[in-house]
């Protein structure tokens, strides 16, 4: 049981970094380093989940929306994760 848990929060892991990473790349895949060195681009991560939402919503397919459907998932991974006893 504690090996399903450890892969249960290890996709959890990946599934947030995945949809983490689509969030601050630029339309070629580059990562601006300078800009997010200290911040992490978490203002254009809350804004890309936002519009991701609002996208999910209203049923469009987009990167934000697919970025934000591995986020949530990977939140939903770690709380089914931490539950298992």
């Amino acid at each position: 049981m504690e090996n399903f848990k450890t892969a249960i929060l290890i996709a959890g892991r990946v599934f947030i970094l995945f949809g983490y990473l689509r969030f601050i790349t630029d339309e070629n895949g580059n990562v601006n380093l300078i800009n997010y060195r200290f911040t992490g681009g978490i203002l254009l991560v809350i804004s890309g989940m936002f519009d991701g939402t609002r996208d999910l919503v209203n049923r469009l397919r987009s990167k934000n929306s697919l970025s934000a459907i591995a986020v949530y998932l990977g939140i939903l991974l770690f709380y089914i994760g931490f539950s298992i006893q």
